[in-house]
């Protein structure tokens, strides 16, 4: 934010919720858009995702915000002034919070693992008082064998 809209920076970011994530990305960054309080829709409701930066990386733009939550509807793309209808692939970090509104443009979804902190198989995860007659720890909790 201090860089200004315009600047070109040296940048460091990503890989900080936990260990397993990866490494940071590193680079000389161009600053498109800065937005104080960004907000995105969320249905017929409105979600901050905080103060955000557009920025440019080898030609990827990328949006960083300070507030975490999950990318909801294309609209954050448009609040930071990137049409979302003009990209080839869109990849945002999402568990499936996104579905209902990025399905009305995208012509396929692709889910992808990132492992750490929270893996997208939730019937993987080591749940400690999750009961395990439930859904998706079985495949069917309503089948004949379950006595419901």
């Amino acid at each position: 934010m201090a860089a200004g809209e315009g600047a070109e920076i040296p940048l460091r970011f990503g890989a900080k919720s936990a260990p397993g994530t990866g490494r940071p990305i590193d680079g000389i960054v161009k600053v498109i858009k800065l937005v104080r309080n960004a907000e995105m829709r969320f249905g017929e409701s409105i979600a901050p995702f905080g103060d955000a930066a557009h920025i440019r990386l080898r030609g990827i733009d990328i949006i960083l915000n300070t507030t975490r939550a999950q990318s909801f509807d294309p609209s954050l793309f448009s609040a930071m002034d990137i049409d979302p209808g003009s990209k080839k692939i869109l990849v945002i970090k999402s568990t499936n919070h996104f579905y209902a509104s990025f399905s009305k443009i995208a012509s396929e979804i692709l889910y992808c693992s990132a492992g750490t902190p929270y893996p997208n198989d939730p019937a993987k995860t080591p749940y400690r008082r999750a009961r395990r007659d439930i859904w998706p720890m079985i495949a069917d909790p309503h089948g004949p064998d379950q006595g419901v």
